[in-house]
């Protein structure tokens, strides 16, 4: 919306939104939305970073350089994002160099998550405080922004034979003595720490948060089963606010761990654009998914989004993989900057023995970088469609969303549970909220 628009319209003039120190001036993403914060496998950030220093082990599609496929340098030519999340429990035995470690951290943003999704999986031990202080040095040195380390309290419910706490209490004793480590031996602005919250249940939430608020850390995650539910969210920013825990100068970033739903993105745009606006100038809204790199064990690619009067989906089908494709000059189907310069002859390649698929490893770098620019186009495309038809508020694609994007405005410009308690229909209509969620299972795998 212009400033001529706001005025003609009557709404507040949010124009032009401030330019808080933790935005980067020539970001992709514009500073009045949330950001889409990708998640990368270590495999996948130095098979890339091999291919810019050393080159590719096959050439490469037409007009495509070695320097392209790495999307956080500004110097590529395909796409390029600024911001990334790189997780401590798969890359700490990495010695390695790779495109994320040796990123221009002048042009770039790193979120360090802290392992918590594999320390449920049962993949990353932490065994004491040495564990614990290796995790922060780890980040420290790699990272701008860091979750503090958390026992997920999701596989109580969902694996509680297999896991070693048996209540989200013991989750909430154990992570309590990890912040208590982190706070003790951090290093005083080396790593901007956002404290992570979880719960299983309403309850659960506001018992998790009383007993992590003490602690002096920069900003907010939120994971664990309610991290979807826009209703739990919108509550505990509420008492956020009157707690003062968002602040002007004061924990400026809330990252959302594992999600990615373009309903959702349009959502937390709209709630990081009312907290601009009633609350806190300064504070971004990021959010996080390992789609892209996920859809590799899947075997899927990304298609084009779809925009419809009940939701928003990217469409997503079967990866291609024929021997007719094999040296085809067809072009790769489905549109990304990539793609759009692939063909099929160079996305399949002559099987190997003992491979199944007609593909290589640098196919599935191919697969990876189409997946993540169509994700990152779809998200920003709607968010173009919600802004155009917020001028009017009458929303024709993903109406519930619709209805949420102008409750939440509503809710925060208010400011009181009982706002928030009224607008309880377009919470229960939203795809997602308790029943849909499944613990932190689309964090970094």
């Amino acid at each position: 919306m212009s400033e001529a628009d706001a005025a003609r319209l009557g709404a507040p003039n949010p124009f032009p939104y401030p330019a808080p120190t933790n935005h980067i001036q020539d970001d992709p993403t514009p500073k009045d939305q949330a950001i889409y914060v990708p998640a990368i496998t270590p495999g996948l950030a130095k098979a890339i970073y091999d291919i810019e220093q050393n080159g590719p082990p096959r050439d490469l599609p037409q007009g495509v350089t070695q320097q392209d496929l790495n999307f956080l340098s500004p110097q590529t030519s395909l796409f390029s994002i600024r911001h990334i999340l790189y997780s401590y429990g798969l890359a700490h035995r990495m010695n390695a160099g790779c495109m994320v470690t040796q990123r221009d951290r002048k042009k770039t943003i790193l979120i360090c998550d802290s392992g918590g999704y594999q320390v449920a999986s049962g993949s990353l031990r932490i065994t004491g405080a040495n564990d614990v202080i290796k995790c922060l040095r780890w980040m420290e040195a790699h990272g701008d922004y860091g979750m503090t380390l958390d026992v997920p309290p999701g596989p109580c419910l969902t694996n509680p034979a297999g896991y070693r706490y048996a209540s989200t209490q013991e989750c909430l004793d154990q992570t309590l003595q990890y912040l208590d480590i982190f706070q003790r031996h951090r290093v005083p602005g080396k790593l901007k720490l956002l404290n992570v919250l979880q719960g299983n249940t309403l309850p659960e939430t506001d018992h998790w948060y009383d007993a992590v608020k003490g602690f002096e850390f920069d900003g907010w995650a939120f994971a664990g089963r309610l991290r979807h539910d826009m209703y739990a969210l919108l509550r505990r920013i509420l008492r956020m606010v009157v707690e003062g825990m968002l602040k002007r100068g004061q924990r400026n970033w809330i990252h959302i761990l594992g999600t990615v739903e373009l309903d959702v993105a349009v959502m937390l745009t709209a709630l990081q654009r009312a907290i601009n606006l009633y609350v806190n100038p300064d504070l971004r809204i990021s959010f996080d998914t390992a789609s892209p790199s996920r859809m590799l064990r899947g075997d899927t690619v990304y298609t084009l989004p779809r925009f419809m009067t009940d939701n928003m989906t990217m469409g997503a089908v079967r990866a291609p993989d024929a021997l007719a494709f094999v040296g085809s000059p067809v072009r790769f189907p489905w549109s990304s900057p990539l793609g759009n310069k692939m063909l099929m002859g160079d996305f399949c390649v002559p099987r190997k023995p003992r491979n199944s698929r007609y593909r290589d490893d640098l196919s599935n770098v191919y697969q990876f970088h189409h997946n993540l620019a169509a994700l990152c186009f779809g998200v920003a495309l709607a968010n173009r469609v919600f802004d155009a038809e917020g001028m009017t508020g009458q929303h024709t694609v993903a109406m519930h969303a619709g209805a949420a994007v102008e409750a939440i405005e509503r809710v925060i410009k208010v400011g009181t549970q009982g706002e928030l308690n009224r607008h309880h229909g377009v919470w229960l209509a939203l795809r997602h909220n308790i029943a849909l969620n499944a613990g932190d299972d689309d964090r970094t795998p």
